[in-house]
Parts: structure tokens; sequence; C-alpha cells
């Protein structure tokens, strides 16, 4: 089974030319790929209730223009603006098995929401100022306790270095009495 899903700011509302070269959209998957995990939500940990929902995590670090512009802004915030690099990300499910505490196999769910990489807060890594991104994910059961794994590939614009994709295959051990891997939030 093959899910394809598009980062809505590539797919029509970002107008920009790709501007990065062929090094930083092979560092971007690199990065994006290594860091890719799956979690609960905030909303599921503070409930700790069954639930449908999860998201897939990842991040990169900021470029030198993103920390000079971030400090002039009293490290408070970054602009957002529709030319980032993940902006022109898109992804691809390529094969995924999720089964839950009853041994109850569960798919994806299509509720016709816009599914992309979405840009969250800013948060440390390894003492690395990083910009996270969240794919969320609904099934069709609940769960308390998630098993599997997730094969995700992340690809970039195609004419202009010729296709990069990354491909990672994502583990996947959650319960809803974990604590949210965003604990390291900067804001």
């Amino acid at each position: 089974m093959s899910l394809t899903l598009f980062s809505c700011q590539h797919s029509g509302k970002s107008k920009q030319p790709y501007k990065y070269s062929k090094e930083e959209t092979a560092q971007f998957l690199s990065d994006i790929a290594q860091n890719a995990t799956v979690t609960i939500t905030d909303l599921t940990e503070f409930q700790k209730q069954a639930t449908d929902e999860c998201l897939i995590l990842t991040n990169y670090p900021l470029s030198e223009k993103q920390l000079e512009e971030f400090k002039l802004n009293a490290n408070f915030y970054l602009k957002n603006k529709d030319d980032d690099i993940s902006d022109f990300a898109t992804y691809t499910f390529k094969e995924y098995e999720l089964v839950n505490e009853k041994n109850e196999k569960l798919q994806f769910v299509d509720d016709g929401r816009a599914i992309y990489l979405r840009e969250c807060g800013l948060w440390e890594y390894n003492k690395a100022l990083c910009q996270n991104l969240a794919i969320d994910v609904r099934l069709n059961k609940n769960f308390e306790k998630l098993k599997g794994h997730i094969m995700i590939e992340f690809e970039m614009p195609g004419n202009i270095f010729g296709t990069k994709k990354k491909e990672v295959d994502i583990p996947v051990n959650i319960s809803i009495y974990d604590k949210n891997s965003e604990q390291n939030d900067v804001h």
C-alpha cells in the first residue's frame, strides 16, 4: 500500500522558486529522515485516554541565516516564510504495520484534512536549535499501546538536481502513558 501526501506549501501555496543547493537539499533530507520518530500528541499525554491519533515528528537544524534572525528577534521567534526548505518537501507512506494492545491491525484514515510537513516550535537538540516538523496521523481504531513501523519516503523537488528522495523505516512503540517527545520547546 502506497499513500502519497504533499506539503501544502509546495503543492500550490508557495510561488517561490526553489533556492537551495544540492548539498543543502541532501543535508535536509538526511536530517529529517534520521530524526523521524512516532509519538503521542500533547492532548493524549494530558488526557491519558485511548486515542486514534499520533504524530510523526522530525526536525532539522536552523541555518546560519535563520539563527541570525532568531538572535535579532531577541531569541523569541523566526518569521514564517513560504520558502523555507521544509515548505518544498513532499512525502509518501511506502508501507506500514501498526498493531494496538488488543493485537488489532490499525489502518491510516484519510479524513479529508490537509496533511503536510507542519512547522512546529523551535527546539534544541544536542545543543543545536532546530525546527520541528510534524505529520498528523489518524488511525481507524483507538490504541493505548501502538507497535509496528511506518516506512516513509521524503522527497524534494526533482527538476532541479534530479529526484532527491530519502526513505526511512520508523519503528513504532508508543503508549498513551508516554511523555511527548516535544519536551525541549524553546518557547
